[in-house]
């Protein structure tokens, strides 16, 4: 029982990255028509976006956090292991279970911040210059990649405590998490 809800909530995980890596996508195809677009009206028309350069930049962004939520889900970040790789399989498994914990812990408390400051009177009258909108729901993928990140972190904790329990190996493949 126990086995099967960890398969449900990994499945949960990679689909989640999976939808991570689809938004990506979208936004890295749409950053490359609108700058095309902006850059044939400039130099056909003398007539360019505005507000291109902007909603560029807001793309940028999201992207780089989205892709950094879907890295982490998918166990894929940078890390140094020259000390833990010097550690009994077992105890490099609680470890990695104990960091996992520690970063959702993390990710918790700077979503509270995140939404307190989203929350915030001079949040609320921040205005992108050129859109002439709101920033707050630009500046809202902050809290979506703490929110991500803490279930990443916190499937993988569960997973690898799972693993621990069942005296199972750490898996080897570089999809599988960093649980």
């Amino acid at each position: 029982m126990i086995a099967q809800i960890g398969r449900q909530v990994d499945r949960v995980n990679r689909a989640l990255a999976w939808l991570e890596l689809l938004v990506c996508q979208i936004l890295v195809a749409s950053f490359a028509l609108l700058l095309l677009v902006n850059v044939t009206l400039r130099y056909v028309l003398s007539a360019p976006l505005f507000y291109a350069e902007e909603t560029a930049i807001y793309m940028l962004i999201w992207m780089t956090y989205l892709a950094a939520a879907a890295s982490i889900a998918r166990g894929d970040m940078v890390a140094l292991t020259i000390l833990t790789d010097k550690l009994p399989a077992r105890l490099r498994q609680g470890l990695k279970v104990v960091v996992n914990l520690l970063m959702a812990a993390m990710c918790i408390a700077l979503l509270d911040a995140t939404i307190a400051w989203l929350n915030a009177p001079g949040t609320a009258f921040d205005l992108a210059l050129t859109l002439g909108l709101p920033k707050r729901p630009f500046y809202a993928i902050m809290a979506i990649f703490f929110a991500l990140v803490t279930f990443h972190t916190l499937v993988h904790a569960l997973l690898g405590t799972l693993r621990l329990v069942r005296g199972e190996a750490e898996p080897t493949a570089p999809t599988t998490g960093v649980s």
